[in-house]
């Protein structure tokens, strides 16, 4: 499910079935030019969205947010999930307030955005690593 009218008609109904917070976090860095942003961006927006895809059902994907240079800016994570799942890229370490146990930092390289295959390959992976949780959160 994503963050749209659309999707979030029936939120009320799906609500007890959708556990997974899925937000992509970008840093913004002034020294790289525009482009690189945008690519960079649009790359974790896709792979964002994609794994979303995969696991419809059980995952609200929220829009992107981003932190521009070094300074840390808390992230407060929305309340009422069991799982927190926070994707950026390698590298690019961002704060967010919120139990370690319930979050998952999934990671993704910078090199190659424009290969169809390695993206295939980490919306593959990076949803293996969701699963993982649910099925270690579940036992708990």
């Amino acid at each position: 499910m994503q963050w749209n009218v659309q999707e979030l008609e029936n939120w009320e109904e799906l609500r007890t079935y959708v556990d997974t917070a899925l937000l992509p976090l970008y840093l913004y860095r002034p020294e790289k030019p525009v482009n690189e942003h945008v690519q960079r961006m649009s790359y974790l927006v896709q792979v964002a969205a994609s794994i979303e895809q995969r696991l419809k059902g059980r995952v609200l994907m929220f829009p992107i947010c981003y932190q521009i240079g070094d300074e840390p800016l808390a992230q407060r994570l929305p309340a009422g999930f069991a799982h927190y799942v926070l994707l950026q890229f390698s590298g690019e370490r961002l704060d967010a307030r919120v139990d370690e146990g319930r979050l998952l930092r999934l990671t993704v390289g910078d090199e190659d955005l424009d290969s169809a295959l390695r993206f295939d390959v980490t919306v593959d992976v990076l949803s293996r690593e969701i699963i993982r949780l649910w099925q270690h959160g579940d036992r708990q």
